[in-house]
């Protein structure tokens, strides 16, 4: 695979962030999480839900801390 570099100035970066969260309001309107998502997402998505309902949270201070 190539890589290619591209200069964006600070301006170009908004407005691709401005549309971005535009096209994700949109799709949040207009379709449901079971037709933007994966079902394997969507298991995690609960899974951590629930994890937080139920206080099961490690606090992380490290990189490491996070992958263990």
């Amino acid at each position: 695979m190539s890589t290619i570099a591209i200069k964006l100035t600070e301006e170009q970066l908004t407005k691709i962030i401005e549309a971005y969260r535009t096209i994700q309001e949109f799709l949040s309107k207009a379709l449901s999480p079971n037709e933007l998502y994966h079902a394997e997402f969507l298991d995690g998505l609960r899974e951590s839900d629930e994890d937080i309902r139920q206080g099961n949270l490690k606090e992380v201070k490290s990189f490491d801390d996070f992958i263990s």
